[in-house]
Order: C-alpha cells, then structure tokens, then sequence
C-alpha cells in the first residue's frame, strides 16, 4: 500500500461545508414545504412566513451544529482547528456565496420599490441566500477533495 492510497480524514473545514451543504438545502425544503401550499391557497399578503424562515434558520443552524459534533466524533478529531489551507477555501467558498446574496439583493429592491408584499421580498432572499450558502459549501467541499491553490 502506497501513500496515496490511505484515507485522508476531512478536515475541519471540509467537514463544516459537508454539514451546510446537506442542512441548509433541507431547512430550505423545508421552508417552502410549509410556505408554498399556503401561498397556493390564500391571499399572498395573509400567508404566515416569517415564523416558517425564522424556524427553518434555527434549525439549520441547531443541525450545523449538531452535525459539526457528529462528524467530528465519527472522524474522531476534537481539535476542530482550521489550517491556512482550510481559511482560504472558506474564504473561496464565502466569495461565491456573496454573489447569489448580492443577487438577492438586486432582486429585492426593485420588489420593495414596486411595494411588492413582503413575502415576496423576505422569500426572495431567504431562498438566494440561501442557495448561495449551499453553492458556497459545494465549491468548498470541490477545492477541498481537488487541487486548490489558494
């Protein structure tokens, strides 16, 4: 056996992408699941959303945690350190990310100055951040596992 046939554990940081990209995308499933049968049924200005995102947010970022705990004791690394390598592709990551934020930016504000109903705008945002957080995560988990020159 070679040296590049062991198993390399994930970092710290590859394993934090891991978790927001499988929680993020399931809390904001969720968030629609709930949302979207309600828009489909009732007045737009009378669908309850923000508990909905304020839940789907908590609970994401209970189950980041939670994850992060779980994978560090399946790895079995308690140090939970982030190396030069790992700042730089988070900061990668966070690059990609602000650009579907910023999107969603450039999306609301021409919805508020059309005095859109907020549900429009808050889930406007809520779904490009969103998207964006997850995107982040997937091209950090991409330079993690490749060849990232930082």
């Amino acid at each position: 056996m070679t040296a590049d046939d062991e198993h390399v554990p994930p970092s710290y940081g590859e394993r934090t992408a891991w978790t927001y990209a499988v929680v993020i995308p399931v809390g904001t499933l969720g968030y629609l699941a709930v949302v979207v049968p309600r828009a489909l049924t009732q007045p737009i200005d009378q669908v309850a959303w923000a508990g909905p995102m304020l839940w789907a947010m908590g609970l994401s970022i209970v189950a980041s945690i939670v994850g992060a705990i779980v994978f560090a004791i399946v790895v079995r690394d308690h140090e939970g350190r982030l190396d030069v390598r790992d700042t730089q592709i988070e900061r990668y990551g966070d690059r990609v990310a602000l650009w579907f934020t910023t999107a969603g930016a450039i999306v609301a504000l021409p919805l508020s100055m059309l005095e859109v109903d907020w549900f429009w705008i808050g889930s406007t945002l809520f779904v490009l951040a969103a998207t964006g957080s997850t995107w982040g995560a997937i091209v950090q988990i991409r330079a993690h596992r490749g060849t990232f020159v930082g």
